[in-house]
């Protein structure tokens, strides 16, 4: 009872605070825009940073999580797996791979992002995942438009991209 009268509270005071507040709403709506530091990209809420150093996975991350508390990118959308393709294509280089954030931690093909965000989107290159020459960390392959996945192993020295929050 005592839970319904707090949410009924709180629930009149949110239509009294919108009713006064909606002309001022509406106005600061356009300028909510996401503001990423120079020579990064944004896209939603987040910031993207295309860095072309050799790093094994594990310092790919670390750089990622030093630089505004970030992680190797994850893609959980073809919309922002085709925006990473095209930042990094976009930067000229001529790596033939790049560190994503997505990484098989107990090398059992159970695959996760670094950041800790779900993997429900996959987009796998042909024959990757692969079981005879499997690797543990997963790279954008150039022969896709980076946009396809390759398991690779953690070890290797690529460039990568750091997706962080703002």
């Amino acid at each position: 009872m005592a839970q319904t009268k707090l949410f009924l509270m709180l629930i009149s005071s949110l239509m009294l605070l919108s009713q006064g507040q909606a002309q001022e709403v509406q106005t600061e709506l356009p300028n909510a825009r996401i503001s990423c530091p120079e020579g990064t990209n944004a896209y939603r809420s987040y910031c993207y940073y295309f860095n072309e150093d050799l790093e094994t996975w594990v310092d790919a991350d670390l750089y990622c999580q030093n630089m505004h508390a970030g992680n190797l990118v994850s893609v959980l959308t073809q919309a922002e797996g085709a925006f990473v393709a095209s930042l990094i294509k976009e930067s000229g280089t001529d790596h033939f791979n790049v560190w994503t954030g997505l990484y098989d931690p107990k090398k059992n093909r159970r695959w996760h992002w670094s950041s800790g965000s779900l993997v429900s989107y996959k987009s796998w290159d042909i024959g990757a995942p692969s079981s005879a020459s499997a690797g543990y960390c997963a790279s954008l392959t150039s022969s896709s438009g980076f946009k396809k996945w390759r398991d690779m192993d953690c070890e290797d020295k690529f460039s990568f991209v750091c997706k962080f929050k703002n």
